[in-house]
């Protein structure tokens, strides 16, 4: 394959101002705000031409052109249409939606909006030097004891008045991803710099303690069986009242008050908790000051959390289980206890009295005596398939693992992957909704993780074959979003797929430099709204293009990118950076991508 070389790109840089810092120039406050004549305009505008109300030139014949709904850059000499035309809205990029007046510095402006000024600066970066930036940031800001998921923040924009906690349904899954992106740069760099090299050891660094963060979650419960808590919280910091958490004391643990847990009927609920937590693991939170007696752990883990532990498991095992056997000891203990949990309870992932969790099931059982297990049953099954091919791809063992394998390829499980889209179409017949309203968008990245690994470790063709399959079902859903991310996957497991890297390609170059959540205004004049998805009995709306990252909300692998999005979010939360670097080093080092300059 020859890679798609991805050019160095502008890049947006965005600073709010105080109107009297003394940073601004004076001469905009001096500028005289004249409505521009948009009447023979080339292209289609983010905003009505009769909502522009100034305008400014900058270098090289770029028109930025601003008014009541955000700033428009055009560009007449960009490569594409995205360079062309570059919209800014609040809250991510203007402090207020109106534009009262522009000065245009070089390639940048100062734009002033109300009280404050936006300060836009465009700068040129390589893929791979805003890859860095984002780790950098989410490093700093973003991870806490080696997890990764998001931080809130207390003032609007402010990094620093990031809370000292956070809490996360789904740690064990994108804490995954970011390791999974870091173990992809060590082995990408490592090839390119040697494994000596500052930024291969600081990309094993980062890569080993995201991994020992999410085999924690494998042990930190305590609990004798295999098990995966979602998340844990310590003492001191607040219990969300959105879960079921335990409290640890001694070696038993018990149910703490939250809304969910009376509501269950699980409060005061006591579970063993004296299987030993190992030294290497618990030092995240030991080397702090905290005790086991200090975790409140979160359960009613979900199949989402069980899949991404087990893809970053395998992954670790491939690239640092060479140089850190005690490592890959935990890796090999934690994969056959939570296997051999699933089994013992019937291909379930059960709490200790013996009760699933509401999202991670497996069988027949759920499979053929619930309407929506009927609908899960086809990823279902190949999330259980994979679950053994992964442990006796980690452990080098048969055993056990190949015969219940086998067993469930005897039941059918192998062919129920390829009826996704019409159990889909069925569940969606009975509720009574159009099939895209009836969408999981979280599934998505599920099904890729699934899928992406059977095929890579599937060698029975005939298997195979029906792995591939079931994937390509899932290929309507996963394409038409041109995230590098699924369609590097998607590539990798069905190797006769066509994707469009060059639309890979802006996906990267049109992605902003940090992770600030914010608002933005996707009611746009250039865009039309069709009706989305009925969800929880709340009707969405969908734009019906897909916008370039910069201009569409901020969220991970589990959102709808044609989410009409509504809010006035003025920055109160950093995502973390693994959708970008996770998508990033897997294209380096399959070779999808490479950067201009080093192909």
């Amino acid at each position: 394959m020859t890679p798609y070389i991805l050019k160095n790109h502008l890049t947006r840089k965005i600073t709010f101002l105080d109107k009297n810092d003394p940073q601004i120039p004076a001469a905009l406050f001096s500028t005289v705000s004249e409505a521009p004549d948009l009447s023979g305009f080339p292209y289609p505008l983010p905003s009505a031409k009769n909502e522009y109300t100034c305008s400014a030139e900058g270098d090289n014949s770029v028109m930025w052109y601003g008014g009541k709904t955000g700033i428009t850059r055009y560009d007449p000499n960009g490569e594409s249409i995205e360079d062309r035309i570059m919209y800014f809205s609040a809250h991510r990029h203007l402090p207020h939606h109106a534009v009262d007046a522009m000065l245009a510095d070089g390639m940048n402006l100062w734009a002033l909006c109300r009280d404050k000024v936006a300060h836009i600066e465009m700068i040129m970066l390589t893929a791979e030097e805003k890859a860095e930036i984002l780790l950098d940031e989410t490093n700093k800001y973003v991870m806490r004891r080696g997890m990764v998921s998001q931080r809130d923040l207390k003032e609007f924009r402010d990094y620093e008045s990031r809370y000292p906690y956070a809490a996360c349904d789904n740690d064990g899954l994108f804490t995954s991803g970011y390791a999974i992106g870091e173990m992809y740069r060590y082995a990408t760099l490592k090839e390119k710099l040697g494994k000596d090299h500052p930024r291969v050891q600081d990309a094993r660094k980062n890569a080993t303690k995201a991994c020992e963060a999410c085999l924690l979650l494998m042990y930190v419960h305590g609990r004798p069986e295999g098990f995966i808590a979602r998340s844990y919280h310590v003492t001191g910091e607040p219990i969300p009242d959105d879960g079921i958490f335990y409290k640890r004391e001694g070696k038993t643990a018990h149910c703490v008050f939250t809304t969910e847990a009376k509501n269950s009927g699980r409060l005061g609920e006591e579970v063993p908790c004296d299987y030993p937590v190992p030294e290497r693991l618990a030092a995240l939170y030991r080397d702090l000051g905290y005790t086991d007696d200090d975790i409140y752990y979160k359960a009613d883990t979900s199949s989402d959390e069980v899949t991404g532990h087990f893809l970053q498991m395998k992954i670790a095992h491939d690239f640092l289980a060479e140089d850190d056997p005690e490592l890959d000891e935990l890796i090999k203990d934690a994969c056959k206890r939570t296997t051999k949990h699933i089994i013992d309870h019937g291909f379930e992932f059960c709490e200790s009295s013996g009760e699933p969790t509401t999202w991670a099931k497996w069988s027949k059982r759920y499979f053929d005596n619930d309407p929506i297990g009927y609908v899960d049953a086809p990823l279902n099954s190949s999330e259980m398939l994979v679950y053994l091919k992964i442990t006796m791809y980690i452990t080098g063992e048969k055993g056990i693992w190949q015969e219940t394998y086998d067993k469930l390829i005897s039941e059918g499980y192998a062919d129920l992957g390829a009826k996704h889209y019409d159990r889909f179409y069925q569940g969606a017949m009975r509720e009574k909704v159009n099939p895209e309203e009836d969408l999981m968008y979280g599934d998505n990245m599920l099904a890729l993780m699934t899928y992406w690994m059977l095929c890579t470790l599937e060698t029975d063709e005939e298997l195979l074959a029906k792995y591939r399959a079931a994937f390509k079902s899932w290929s309507g859903l996963i394409l038409r979003e041109h995230t590098p991310g699924y369609d590097f996957m998607y590539k990798l497991g069905v190797p006769d797929a066509e994707i469009d890297l060059e639309k890979d390609a802006k996906w990267f170059t049109h992605f902003e430099a940090n992770r600030l959540i914010a608002s933005i205004n996707s009611e746009r004049h250039d865009v039309a709204v069709k009706l989305g998805r009925n969800y929880d009995e709340k009707r969405e709306f969908e734009i019906s293009a897909l916008l370039t990252p910069n201009e569409r909300h901020v969220s991970k692998y589990d959102r709808n990118p044609y989410d009409l999005f509504k809010g006035e979010n003025k920055g109160t939360c950093i995502e973390s950076c693994y959708i970008y670097t996770y998508a990033y080093w897997i294209g380096r080092y399959y070779g999808f991508i490479d950067e201009e300059g080093q192909a």
